[in-house]
């Protein structure tokens, strides 16, 4: 353990989005007497089910290693230890995600291991806006994700509620998006990418859903995430159950949830996988 390090908040995974990771590991870190150490996720994680066995370990970041090496990504690839800041929750979560989605988790490393390393493109800007606020939108009912690229949340998070809540599950994937949820402020925004599942997958347990979501994503990305316009502003605070007193006052405050692009786009088809 770090030495007069606090440990985890107990209230650190109250909040619905943390139904992203495994109630087994919360309650492992919530047990804990003080924060831990990189060196200690993997244990943290030991019978954690997941899409392809971790090919990486973590290891305390050394900033001058880091910028010998590239940035992030290629020291990554040259030693497989993700650089991790001691004691920092916001390196936690993402750890968290690299453990629970460790396919598409590495689906995203060598996306931004293709580019330039001097410049970034449309698709490593895409890949880190996934990496760092994506939220995973899951439904067998295209009509939603329609519905919710065209900005129409009263519609879609209050008149069609019941059938959401049927046909849809929102997971958070991005962790800083996770570390802001620790302290949730009505102007939130992740940004969504959109996923066709047939019923059966949505119904199966969290576990297997997510190990399906990994490996699903994962094989299918590359050839997805060509740009950030690929995935969709969310206000995830609209999410059914995500914050309290939600009414259709509450969706139709435009000073939360816009109605109109800052920047207006030229008609297109709303983008999606489709998985199965």
């Amino acid at each position: 353990m770090i030495p007069g390090a606090a440990r985890v908040p107990a209230h650190s995974f109250d909040h619905p989005a943390f139904s992203s990771l495994e109630p087994m590991l919360r309650e492992r870190l919530l047990s804990l007497d003080q924060f831990p150490r990189p060196d200690q996720f993997r244990e943290l994680a030991r019978g954690l089910a997941t899409a392809i066995a971790p090919w990486f370990d973590f290891a305390a970041q050394d900033q001058a290693e880091l910028l010998s090496a590239g940035g992030f990504d290629r020291l990554l690839a040259r030693t497989s230890a993700i650089p991790t800041r001691v004691g920092s929750f916001h390196d936690l979560l993402g750890a968290l995600i690299w453990l629970h989605f460790p396919a598409l988790k590495t689906a995203i490393h060598r996306a931004q291991l293709a580019g330039e390393q001097a410049t970034r493109g449309p698709s490593e800007n895409a890949a880190t806006h996934l990496d760092e606020s994506g939220v995973l939108v899951l439904s067998t009912e295209p009509t939603i994700f329609q519905s919710l690229s065209a900005l129409r949340w009263c519609e879609v998070f209050w008149d069609r509620r019941a059938e959401l809540l049927q046909t849809t599950r929102f997971l958070v994937f991005g962790h800083g998006l996770l570390d802001a949820l620790r302290h949730p402020h009505p102007r939130l925004m992740g940004k969504a990418l959109f996923a066709l599942v047939t019923a059966d997958r949505l119904e199966l347990g969290d576990s297997d859903f997510r190990v399906f979501l990994d490996g699903a994503l994962a094989a299918l990305l590359p050839g997805f995430l060509s740009e950030p316009a690929r995935l969709q502003p969310l206000p995830v605070l609209g999410i059914p159950g995500w914050s309290a007193n939600q009414s259709r006052a509450y969706y139709e405050d435009e000073r939360y949830f816009r109605t109109a692009r800052l920047r207006p786009r030229a008609p297109c088809a709303v983008p999606w996988l489709v998985l199965g």
